[in-house]
Protein backbone atom coordinates (compact mmCIF):
# COMPACT_ATOMS: atom_id res chain seq x y z
CA UNK A 1 0.00 0.00 0.00
CA UNK A 2 1.43 3.49 -1.06
CA UNK A 3 1.88 5.66 2.59
CA UNK A 4 0.04 8.23 2.72
CA UNK A 5 2.22 11.68 1.79
CA UNK A 6 2.07 13.99 4.92
CA UNK A 7 1.58 17.59 4.99
CA UNK A 8 4.33 20.55 5.20
CA UNK A 9 7.10 19.35 8.00
CA UNK A 10 9.64 20.30 6.55
CA UNK A 11 11.77 23.79 7.89
CA UNK A 12 11.85 27.13 5.91
CA UNK A 13 15.63 27.06 5.58
CA UNK A 14 15.30 23.49 3.60
CA UNK A 15 12.54 24.56 1.54
CA UNK A 16 12.68 23.72 -2.61
CA UNK A 17 11.24 27.38 -2.86
CA UNK A 18 13.15 28.84 -0.24
CA UNK A 19 16.74 27.22 -2.09
CA UNK A 20 15.17 28.53 -5.25
CA UNK A 21 14.83 32.22 -4.16
CA UNK A 22 18.17 32.38 -2.25
CA UNK A 23 20.20 31.02 -5.39
CA UNK A 24 18.37 32.59 -8.04
CA UNK A 25 19.66 35.85 -6.70
CA UNK A 26 23.02 34.53 -5.48
CA UNK A 27 23.42 33.32 -8.96
CA UNK A 28 22.61 36.30 -10.55
CA UNK A 29 25.33 37.92 -7.59
CA UNK A 30 27.70 36.08 -8.68
CA UNK A 31 27.72 37.04 -12.31
CA UNK A 32 27.70 40.20 -11.67
CA UNK A 33 30.73 39.56 -9.58
CA UNK A 34 32.76 37.72 -11.66
CA UNK A 35 31.97 40.18 -14.25
CA UNK A 36 32.68 43.59 -12.57
CA UNK A 37 36.17 41.62 -10.77
CA UNK A 38 37.62 40.54 -14.43
CA UNK A 39 37.30 43.89 -15.41
CA UNK A 40 37.70 42.70 -19.17
CA UNK A 41 36.65 46.09 -20.69
CA UNK A 42 38.31 48.20 -18.30
CA UNK A 43 41.47 46.01 -18.53
CA UNK A 44 41.80 46.20 -22.14
CA UNK A 45 40.95 50.50 -22.73
CA UNK A 46 44.17 50.67 -19.97
CA UNK A 47 45.84 48.36 -21.89
CA UNK A 48 45.37 50.10 -24.82
CA UNK A 49 46.01 53.87 -23.67
CA UNK A 50 48.80 52.68 -21.81
CA UNK A 51 50.60 51.43 -25.49
CA UNK A 52 49.73 54.23 -27.16
CA UNK A 53 51.45 56.63 -24.14
CA UNK A 54 54.22 54.49 -24.26
CA UNK A 55 54.43 54.27 -28.02
CA UNK A 56 54.83 57.91 -28.19
CA UNK A 57 56.81 58.50 -25.36
CA UNK A 58 59.28 56.42 -27.28
CA UNK A 59 59.02 57.98 -30.53
CA UNK A 60 60.32 61.01 -28.65
CA UNK A 61 63.16 59.38 -26.82
CA UNK A 62 64.01 57.18 -30.13
CA UNK A 63 64.12 60.69 -32.00
CA UNK A 64 66.36 62.44 -29.31
CA UNK A 65 69.19 59.80 -28.99
CA UNK A 66 68.90 59.50 -33.22
CA UNK A 67 69.32 62.96 -33.58
CA UNK A 68 72.50 63.11 -30.92
CA UNK A 69 74.06 60.21 -32.79
CA UNK A 70 77.19 60.45 -34.02
CA UNK A 71 78.61 59.48 -37.83
CA UNK A 72 76.35 59.02 -40.59
CA UNK A 73 75.58 56.65 -43.06
CA UNK A 74 77.15 52.77 -42.00
CA UNK A 75 79.90 54.86 -39.54
CA UNK A 76 76.74 56.36 -37.19
CA UNK A 77 76.78 55.26 -33.97
CA UNK A 78 75.18 55.89 -30.69
CA UNK A 79 76.70 57.92 -28.16
CA UNK A 80 76.20 55.93 -25.04
CA UNK A 81 76.68 58.80 -22.56
CA UNK A 82 74.40 61.29 -24.14
CA UNK A 83 71.60 59.06 -24.29
CA UNK A 84 72.37 58.23 -20.89
CA UNK A 85 72.02 62.17 -19.95
CA UNK A 86 68.78 61.90 -21.69
CA UNK A 87 67.20 59.00 -19.47
CA UNK A 88 68.15 60.84 -16.69
CA UNK A 89 66.03 63.87 -17.54
CA UNK A 90 63.08 61.76 -18.11
CA UNK A 91 60.84 62.06 -15.33
CA UNK A 92 59.76 58.33 -15.73
CA UNK A 93 56.99 56.77 -13.45
CA UNK A 94 58.43 54.32 -10.88
CA UNK A 95 56.89 51.22 -12.29
CA UNK A 96 58.11 51.88 -15.91
CA UNK A 97 61.69 50.75 -17.08
CA UNK A 98 63.47 51.95 -20.04
CA UNK A 99 66.51 50.09 -21.95
CA UNK A 100 68.78 50.71 -24.47
CA UNK A 101 70.26 47.76 -26.63
CA UNK A 102 72.45 48.38 -29.44
CA UNK A 103 72.30 47.00 -33.30
CA UNK A 104 73.99 43.50 -31.67
CA UNK A 105 71.15 43.56 -29.12
CA UNK A 106 73.75 44.00 -26.27
CA UNK A 107 72.14 45.99 -23.33
CA UNK A 108 73.86 49.27 -23.07
CA UNK A 109 71.53 50.86 -20.65
CA UNK A 110 68.68 49.98 -18.10
CA UNK A 111 66.99 52.35 -16.28
CA UNK A 112 66.64 50.27 -12.80
CA UNK A 113 70.34 49.63 -12.61
CA UNK A 114 71.13 53.85 -13.67
CA UNK A 115 71.05 54.46 -9.88
CA UNK A 116 73.22 51.16 -8.48
CA UNK A 117 76.35 53.65 -7.72
CA UNK A 118 74.38 55.36 -5.22
CA UNK A 119 75.35 54.98 -1.53
CA UNK A 120 72.38 53.20 0.85
CA UNK A 121 72.72 53.74 4.30
CA UNK A 122 69.30 53.07 6.85
CA UNK A 123 67.60 55.43 7.91
CA UNK A 124 67.52 55.64 11.98
CA UNK A 125 64.40 54.64 13.80
CA UNK A 126 61.44 56.69 14.24
CA UNK A 127 61.03 58.68 17.83
CA UNK A 128 59.65 56.19 20.50
CA UNK A 129 60.92 53.25 19.10
CA UNK A 130 56.96 52.83 16.92
CA UNK A 131 57.09 50.44 13.89
CA UNK A 132 54.59 51.36 11.10
CA UNK A 133 52.07 48.85 11.03
CA UNK A 134 50.45 47.36 7.79
CA UNK A 135 47.11 47.85 7.31
CA UNK A 136 45.02 44.66 8.03
CA UNK A 137 43.02 45.68 4.73
CA UNK A 138 46.19 45.70 2.69
CA UNK A 139 47.13 42.16 3.69
CA UNK A 140 44.08 41.09 2.71
CA UNK A 141 43.48 42.76 -0.64
CA UNK A 142 46.79 41.30 -1.24
CA UNK A 143 45.50 37.51 -0.29
CA UNK A 144 42.46 38.58 -2.60
CA UNK A 145 44.58 40.10 -5.60
CA UNK A 146 46.76 36.55 -5.01
CA UNK A 147 44.05 34.24 -5.35
CA UNK A 148 42.48 35.66 -8.28
CA UNK A 149 45.51 35.74 -10.11
CA UNK A 150 46.36 32.13 -9.60
CA UNK A 151 43.20 30.90 -10.79
CA UNK A 152 44.28 27.86 -13.10
CA UNK A 153 42.75 29.97 -16.48
CA UNK A 154 44.77 33.32 -15.62
CA UNK A 155 47.82 31.22 -15.32
CA UNK A 156 47.30 29.47 -19.10
CA UNK A 157 46.50 33.06 -20.00
CA UNK A 158 50.19 33.74 -18.53
CA UNK A 159 51.94 31.09 -20.26
CA UNK A 160 50.72 31.92 -23.57
CA UNK A 161 51.37 35.60 -23.88
CA UNK A 162 54.81 34.62 -21.72
CA UNK A 163 57.44 37.65 -22.72
CA UNK A 164 59.94 36.65 -25.61
CA UNK A 165 62.46 39.78 -25.36
CA UNK A 166 65.33 38.78 -28.10
CA UNK A 167 62.41 38.40 -30.56
CA UNK A 168 60.94 41.69 -30.11
CA UNK A 169 64.54 43.16 -30.23
CA UNK A 170 64.71 41.12 -33.80
CA UNK A 171 61.70 42.80 -35.04
CA UNK A 172 62.86 46.35 -33.89
CA UNK A 173 65.92 45.97 -35.49
CA UNK A 174 64.57 45.83 -38.66
CA UNK A 175 63.09 48.93 -38.78
CA UNK A 176 59.26 47.88 -37.23
CA UNK A 177 58.09 49.00 -33.65
CA UNK A 178 56.37 46.31 -31.63
CA UNK A 179 54.27 46.80 -28.86
CA UNK A 180 51.69 44.81 -26.80
CA UNK A 181 51.06 43.16 -23.14
CA UNK A 182 53.37 40.19 -21.95
CA UNK A 183 54.20 38.27 -18.91
CA UNK A 184 57.81 38.26 -17.91
CA UNK A 185 59.58 35.71 -15.47
CA UNK A 186 58.29 36.71 -13.06
CA UNK A 187 54.67 36.55 -13.62
CA UNK A 188 54.16 40.32 -13.75
CA UNK A 189 52.02 41.55 -16.20
CA UNK A 190 53.65 44.30 -18.51
CA UNK A 191 52.81 46.79 -21.68
CA UNK A 192 56.18 47.07 -23.31
CA UNK A 193 57.02 49.02 -26.75
CA UNK A 194 60.22 48.07 -28.70
CA UNK A 195 61.78 51.25 -31.08
CA UNK A 196 64.17 51.61 -33.10
CA UNK A 197 66.65 54.37 -32.96
CA UNK A 198 67.94 55.43 -36.27
CA UNK A 199 69.65 57.92 -37.99
CA UNK A 200 68.60 58.65 -41.40
CA UNK A 201 67.91 55.18 -42.38
CA UNK A 202 70.44 53.46 -40.38
CA UNK A 203 69.04 51.80 -37.25
CA UNK A 204 71.25 52.23 -34.40
CA UNK A 205 69.45 50.63 -31.72
CA UNK A 206 66.46 49.85 -30.16
CA UNK A 207 64.75 51.75 -26.84
CA UNK A 208 62.30 49.79 -24.70
CA UNK A 209 60.05 51.16 -22.62
CA UNK A 210 58.08 49.26 -20.39
CA UNK A 211 55.02 49.50 -17.69
CA UNK A 212 54.50 47.25 -14.81
CA UNK A 213 51.82 49.45 -12.96
CA UNK A 214 49.02 48.39 -15.64
CA UNK A 215 47.94 45.09 -12.55
CA UNK A 216 48.17 47.01 -9.64
CA UNK A 217 45.62 49.67 -11.17
CA UNK A 218 43.44 47.16 -11.93
CA UNK A 219 43.68 45.15 -8.67
CA UNK A 220 43.23 48.87 -6.81
CA UNK A 221 40.24 48.95 -9.12
CA UNK A 222 39.04 45.65 -8.26
CA UNK A 223 39.70 46.00 -4.36
CA UNK A 224 37.12 49.49 -4.49
CA UNK A 225 34.41 47.32 -5.85
CA UNK A 226 34.51 45.25 -2.80
CA UNK A 227 32.19 47.35 -0.72
CA UNK A 228 29.49 47.28 -3.29
CA UNK A 229 29.86 43.97 -3.74
CA UNK A 230 29.24 43.38 -0.32
CA UNK A 231 26.16 45.88 -0.57
CA UNK A 232 25.06 44.09 -3.29
CA UNK A 233 25.26 40.57 -1.68
CA UNK A 234 23.48 42.08 1.63
CA UNK A 235 20.78 43.89 -0.88
CA UNK A 236 20.37 40.36 -2.11
CA UNK A 237 20.22 38.25 1.24
CA UNK A 238 17.46 41.01 1.97
CA UNK A 239 15.62 40.43 -1.35
CA UNK A 240 15.57 36.29 -0.46
CA UNK A 241 14.30 37.03 3.36
CA UNK A 242 11.61 39.36 1.74
CA UNK A 243 10.68 37.14 -1.38
CA UNK A 244 10.81 34.16 1.15
CA UNK A 245 8.58 35.94 3.98
CA UNK A 246 6.11 37.04 1.38
CA UNK A 247 5.88 34.19 -0.69
CA UNK A 248 7.04 30.99 1.17
CA UNK A 249 5.21 31.80 4.34
CA UNK A 250 2.07 32.32 2.88
CA UNK A 251 2.12 29.31 0.87
CA UNK A 252 3.21 27.12 3.75
CA UNK A 253 0.27 28.66 5.77
CA UNK A 254 -2.28 27.87 3.05
CA UNK A 255 -0.64 24.46 2.54
CA UNK A 256 -1.30 23.66 5.91
CA UNK A 257 -4.90 25.19 6.59
CA UNK A 258 -5.76 22.72 3.51
CA UNK A 259 -4.36 19.71 5.46
CA UNK A 260 -6.30 20.74 8.67
CA UNK A 261 -9.29 20.46 6.29
CA UNK A 262 -8.42 17.46 4.98
CA UNK A 263 -7.71 15.61 8.11
CA UNK A 264 -9.76 17.03 10.34
CA UNK A 265 -13.41 18.31 10.92
CA UNK A 266 -12.14 22.13 11.06
CA UNK A 267 -14.05 23.96 8.17
CA UNK A 268 -13.88 26.73 6.00
CA UNK A 269 -12.45 29.06 9.30
CA UNK A 270 -8.89 27.30 8.65
CA UNK A 271 -7.95 29.25 5.31
CA UNK A 272 -6.17 32.02 5.88
CA UNK A 273 -7.21 35.17 4.03
CA UNK A 274 -4.90 36.81 1.83
CA UNK A 275 -7.35 38.60 -0.42
CA UNK A 276 -5.91 41.70 0.97
CA UNK A 277 -2.68 41.34 -1.01
CA UNK A 278 -4.36 42.08 -4.31
CA UNK A 279 -1.55 39.63 -5.76
CA UNK A 280 -1.59 35.79 -7.05
CA UNK A 281 -1.66 34.42 -3.38
CA UNK A 282 -4.19 36.39 -2.53
CA UNK A 283 -6.32 35.03 -5.54
CA UNK A 284 -5.03 31.49 -4.45
CA UNK A 285 -6.62 32.19 -1.24
CA UNK A 286 -9.67 33.26 -2.24
CA UNK A 287 -10.19 30.43 -4.54
CA UNK A 288 -9.51 27.82 -1.61
CA UNK A 289 -11.58 29.23 0.66
CA UNK A 290 -13.91 29.41 -2.46
CA UNK A 291 -13.39 25.68 -2.96
CA UNK A 292 -13.74 24.97 0.22
CA UNK A 293 -16.83 26.47 0.99
CA UNK A 294 -17.69 24.76 -2.15
CA UNK A 295 -16.48 20.99 -0.93
CA UNK A 296 -18.51 21.24 2.48
CA UNK A 297 -21.50 22.60 0.82
CA UNK A 298 -21.58 19.22 -1.83
CA UNK A 299 -20.41 17.47 1.73
CA UNK A 300 -23.53 19.12 3.70
CA UNK A 301 -25.97 19.06 0.57
CA UNK A 302 -25.13 15.17 0.12
CA UNK A 303 -25.68 14.29 3.73
CA UNK A 304 -29.39 16.47 3.52
CA UNK A 305 -29.86 14.77 -0.02
CA UNK A 306 -28.94 11.02 2.29
CA UNK A 307 -31.27 11.56 4.87
CA UNK A 308 -34.17 12.85 2.57
CA UNK A 309 -33.67 10.07 0.37
CA UNK A 310 -33.48 7.50 3.53
CA UNK A 311 -37.03 9.47 4.80
CA UNK A 312 -38.62 9.13 1.25
CA UNK A 313 -38.14 5.76 0.61
CA UNK A 314 -39.23 4.83 4.08
CA UNK A 315 -42.38 5.55 3.34
CA UNK A 316 -42.81 2.90 0.03
CA UNK A 317 -41.06 0.38 2.44
CA UNK A 318 -43.61 1.23 5.15
CA UNK A 319 -46.55 0.27 2.80
CA UNK A 320 -45.02 -2.31 1.10
CA UNK A 321 -44.37 -4.29 4.99
CA UNK A 322 -47.72 -3.43 6.53
CA UNK A 323 -49.30 -4.89 2.95
CA UNK A 324 -47.18 -7.90 2.58
CA UNK A 325 -48.28 -8.71 6.26
CA UNK A 326 -51.91 -7.83 5.65
CA UNK A 327 -51.99 -10.75 3.17
CA UNK A 328 -50.97 -13.24 5.21
CA UNK A 329 -54.62 -12.18 6.95
CA UNK A 330 -56.62 -11.66 4.18
CA UNK A 331 -59.49 -13.93 3.50
CA UNK A 332 -61.19 -12.97 0.22
CA UNK A 333 -60.17 -12.80 -3.39
CA UNK A 334 -60.86 -9.16 -3.28
CA UNK A 335 -58.82 -8.20 -0.30
CA UNK A 336 -55.92 -9.98 -1.72
CA UNK A 337 -55.85 -8.02 -5.67
CA UNK A 338 -56.88 -4.49 -3.01
CA UNK A 339 -53.30 -5.52 -1.31
CA UNK A 340 -51.75 -6.34 -4.49
CA UNK A 341 -52.45 -3.47 -6.53
CA UNK A 342 -51.19 -0.88 -3.31
CA UNK A 343 -48.13 -3.35 -3.55
CA UNK A 344 -47.69 -2.44 -7.16
CA UNK A 345 -48.30 1.01 -6.80
CA UNK A 346 -46.21 1.33 -3.92
CA UNK A 347 -43.26 -0.39 -6.20
CA UNK A 348 -43.98 1.97 -8.85
CA UNK A 349 -43.74 4.93 -6.43
CA UNK A 350 -39.97 3.32 -5.48
CA UNK A 351 -38.77 2.67 -8.67
CA UNK A 352 -39.80 6.71 -9.79
CA UNK A 353 -38.64 7.81 -6.86
CA UNK A 354 -34.88 5.90 -7.19
CA UNK A 355 -35.14 7.19 -10.93
CA UNK A 356 -35.70 10.52 -9.97
CA UNK A 357 -33.28 10.06 -7.30
CA UNK A 358 -30.33 8.76 -9.56
CA UNK A 359 -31.36 11.72 -11.75
CA UNK A 360 -30.80 14.77 -9.26
CA UNK A 361 -27.87 12.95 -7.79
CA UNK A 362 -25.80 12.49 -11.67
CA UNK A 363 -26.62 16.72 -12.67
CA UNK A 364 -23.81 17.71 -10.53
CA UNK A 365 -21.40 15.18 -12.83
CA UNK A 366 -22.86 15.54 -16.06
CA UNK A 367 -22.45 19.38 -15.88
CA UNK A 368 -18.44 18.77 -14.86
CA UNK A 369 -18.01 16.71 -18.10
CA UNK A 370 -19.68 18.52 -20.41
CA UNK A 371 -17.97 21.38 -22.30
CA UNK A 372 -20.45 24.74 -22.08
CA UNK A 373 -21.53 26.25 -25.57
CA UNK A 374 -23.59 28.79 -26.99
CA UNK A 375 -27.18 27.74 -27.17
CA UNK A 376 -29.76 29.46 -29.31
CA UNK A 377 -32.66 30.13 -27.23
CA UNK A 378 -35.79 30.10 -29.16
CA UNK A 379 -34.33 27.01 -31.52
CA UNK A 380 -34.06 24.98 -28.00
CA UNK A 381 -37.67 26.44 -26.65
CA UNK A 382 -39.42 25.27 -30.42
CA UNK A 383 -37.82 22.19 -30.30
CA UNK A 384 -39.01 21.02 -27.43
CA UNK A 385 -42.34 22.55 -27.34
CA UNK A 386 -42.90 20.88 -30.99
CA UNK A 387 -41.84 17.45 -29.49
CA UNK A 388 -44.75 17.93 -26.61
CA UNK A 389 -47.70 18.72 -29.65
CA UNK A 390 -46.29 15.88 -31.92
CA UNK A 391 -46.61 13.44 -28.50
CA UNK A 392 -49.90 14.83 -26.83
CA UNK A 393 -51.61 12.37 -25.44
CA UNK A 394 -55.58 12.50 -24.79
CA UNK A 395 -55.14 11.57 -20.88
CA UNK A 396 -52.84 14.90 -21.02
CA UNK A 397 -55.12 17.23 -23.27
CA UNK A 398 -52.89 20.09 -22.27
CA UNK A 399 -51.63 22.32 -25.07
CA UNK A 400 -48.33 23.95 -24.88
CA UNK A 401 -47.48 27.52 -26.46
CA UNK A 402 -44.64 29.00 -27.53
CA UNK A 403 -44.72 33.52 -27.51
CA UNK A 404 -41.91 35.47 -28.32
CA UNK A 405 -42.48 39.33 -29.17
CA UNK A 406 -42.16 40.36 -32.97
CA UNK A 407 -39.16 41.89 -32.41
CA UNK A 408 -36.90 39.06 -31.22
CA UNK A 409 -38.04 36.70 -33.94
CA UNK A 410 -35.66 37.94 -36.60
CA UNK A 411 -32.70 38.26 -33.83
CA UNK A 412 -30.39 35.19 -32.80
CA UNK A 413 -30.75 35.31 -28.21
CA UNK A 414 -27.72 32.78 -26.86
CA UNK A 415 -26.80 31.74 -23.80
CA UNK A 416 -23.66 30.24 -22.54
CA UNK A 417 -24.45 26.82 -21.07
CA UNK A 418 -25.20 23.01 -21.04
CA UNK A 419 -27.41 22.57 -23.67
CA UNK A 420 -29.13 19.08 -22.99
CA UNK A 421 -29.34 19.62 -19.08
CA UNK A 422 -30.74 22.73 -19.99
CA UNK A 423 -33.78 21.54 -22.23
CA UNK A 424 -34.15 19.01 -18.77
CA UNK A 425 -35.08 22.36 -16.74
CA UNK A 426 -37.84 23.31 -19.71
CA UNK A 427 -39.47 19.62 -20.14
CA UNK A 428 -39.69 19.77 -15.99
CA UNK A 429 -41.49 23.38 -15.83
CA UNK A 430 -43.81 22.13 -18.71
CA UNK A 431 -44.68 18.91 -17.15
CA UNK A 432 -45.01 20.63 -14.13
CA UNK A 433 -47.33 22.99 -15.34
CA UNK A 434 -48.93 20.52 -17.13
CA UNK A 435 -49.55 18.57 -14.27
CA UNK A 436 -51.54 21.32 -12.81
CA UNK A 437 -53.38 22.61 -15.91
CA UNK A 438 -56.57 21.29 -16.23
CA UNK A 439 -57.96 19.62 -19.24
CA UNK A 440 -58.63 21.80 -22.32
CA UNK A 441 -56.12 24.30 -20.59
CA UNK A 442 -52.55 25.88 -22.46
CA UNK A 443 -49.33 26.21 -20.51
CA UNK A 444 -47.37 29.54 -22.47
CA UNK A 445 -43.58 29.82 -22.85
CA UNK A 446 -42.55 33.10 -23.37
CA UNK A 447 -39.00 34.47 -23.88
CA UNK A 448 -38.15 37.60 -23.65
CA UNK A 449 -34.84 40.02 -23.21
CA UNK A 450 -34.04 43.21 -21.02
CA UNK A 451 -31.35 45.18 -19.63
CA UNK A 452 -30.40 44.73 -16.47
CA UNK A 453 -27.53 47.44 -14.74
CA UNK A 454 -25.90 47.57 -17.81
CA UNK A 455 -26.07 44.05 -18.44
CA UNK A 456 -28.01 41.79 -20.77
CA UNK A 457 -30.24 39.15 -19.75
CA UNK A 458 -32.65 36.76 -20.92
CA UNK A 459 -35.69 35.73 -19.16
CA UNK A 460 -38.18 33.02 -19.79
CA UNK A 461 -41.63 32.62 -18.15
CA UNK A 462 -43.70 29.15 -18.30
CA UNK A 463 -47.39 29.68 -17.34
CA UNK A 464 -50.04 27.25 -16.30
CA UNK A 465 -53.91 27.83 -15.57
CA UNK A 466 -53.84 25.75 -12.41
CA UNK A 467 -54.93 26.62 -8.53
CA UNK A 468 -51.62 28.35 -8.41
CA UNK A 469 -49.21 28.05 -5.65
CA UNK A 470 -49.74 28.98 -1.66
CA UNK A 471 -47.73 32.10 -0.80
CA UNK A 472 -45.99 30.61 1.58
CA UNK A 473 -44.43 28.00 -0.64
CA UNK A 474 -43.67 29.97 -3.52
CA UNK A 475 -39.99 29.08 -2.30
CA UNK A 476 -40.60 25.72 -0.51
CA UNK A 477 -41.65 23.95 -3.97
CA UNK A 478 -37.95 23.98 -4.90
CA UNK A 479 -36.99 21.63 -2.24
CA UNK A 480 -36.12 18.13 -2.97
CA UNK A 481 -39.23 15.98 -1.86
CA UNK A 482 -41.72 18.86 -1.94
CA UNK A 483 -44.92 16.82 -3.33
CA UNK A 484 -48.13 19.40 -3.29
CA UNK A 485 -50.04 17.80 -5.57
CA UNK A 486 -53.24 18.85 -6.96
CA UNK A 487 -56.67 17.37 -5.97
CA UNK A 488 -56.82 14.14 -8.15
CA UNK A 489 -53.47 13.43 -9.03
CA UNK A 490 -52.46 10.00 -8.51
CA UNK A 491 -50.55 10.13 -4.90
CA UNK A 492 -46.55 8.98 -5.21
CA UNK A 493 -46.61 9.94 -9.50
CA UNK A 494 -44.06 12.24 -8.47
CA UNK A 495 -41.16 12.75 -6.45
CA UNK A 496 -40.54 15.84 -6.00
CA UNK A 497 -37.44 16.51 -7.57
CA UNK A 498 -37.91 17.84 -10.45
CA UNK A 499 -37.62 21.78 -8.94
CA UNK A 500 -35.13 21.22 -7.37
CA UNK A 501 -33.02 19.60 -10.22
CA UNK A 502 -33.93 22.99 -12.21
CA UNK A 503 -32.61 25.07 -9.47
CA UNK A 504 -29.66 23.25 -9.51
CA UNK A 505 -29.19 23.32 -13.20
CA UNK A 506 -30.06 27.37 -13.75
CA UNK A 507 -27.72 28.17 -10.75
CA UNK A 508 -25.01 26.30 -12.75
CA UNK A 509 -25.89 28.69 -15.66
CA UNK A 510 -25.13 31.79 -13.56
CA UNK A 511 -28.98 31.99 -13.17
CA UNK A 512 -31.30 32.30 -11.17
CA UNK A 513 -35.14 30.56 -10.83
CA UNK A 514 -38.34 31.77 -8.75
CA UNK A 515 -42.08 31.34 -8.50
CA UNK A 516 -44.96 33.47 -8.70
CA UNK A 517 -48.84 33.38 -8.53
CA UNK A 518 -50.89 34.90 -11.82
CA UNK A 519 -53.71 36.89 -10.61
CA UNK A 520 -56.69 38.88 -12.28
CA UNK A 521 -58.83 41.52 -10.37
CA UNK A 522 -57.23 40.00 -7.00
CA UNK A 523 -58.01 36.22 -7.91
CA UNK A 524 -55.12 34.21 -8.73
CA UNK A 525 -55.64 32.28 -12.33
CA UNK A 526 -52.24 30.13 -12.09
CA UNK A 527 -48.68 30.07 -11.60
CA UNK A 528 -45.34 31.04 -13.51
CA UNK A 529 -41.86 30.00 -12.98
CA UNK A 530 -39.21 32.71 -14.28
CA UNK A 531 -35.71 31.71 -15.32
CA UNK A 532 -33.42 34.81 -15.85
CA UNK A 533 -30.07 34.31 -17.40
CA UNK A 534 -26.91 35.95 -18.63
CA UNK A 535 -27.27 36.70 -22.96
CA UNK A 536 -24.40 35.64 -24.92
CA UNK A 537 -25.67 37.57 -28.57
Amino acid sequence: MKEQRQGPRRSVVFSRLTRVIFLSHLFGLVILTIGSLTLNQYSKGLIEARIENLQSQARLITSIMGDTATGIGVNAQLDVERSRDIIKRLNLPDEWRIRLHDAGQNLLIDSETMGSDLQLTELPPLEGGEDIETGASSDEGTTFTNFLRNLPWRKNIRDRNRRDLSAELRIALQGNTIAGEKYDAEDRHIVTVSTPVMRVKEVLGVVTLESYDVEDIIDRERMSLLPFIGWALFASLISSIALTMSIVFPLRDLSRAAEVVARTNKKIDQIPDFSYRKDEIGDLSVMLGEMTRGLYSRIDDIANFAADVAHEVKNPLTSLRSASDTMKHAKTKEQREKLIRIIQDDVGRMDRLITDISKASKVDANLAREKAGLINLPELLQNVIELYETTKSEEMDVSVQFNMPDNLKEEDIYIRGFETPFAQVVRNLIDNAQTFSPKGGTVKVSLQTRTENKARRVTITVDDDGPGIPPENLETVFERFYTERPKGAQFGSHSGLGLAICRQIVTAHKGFIFAENREESTVIVGARFTINLPRQG
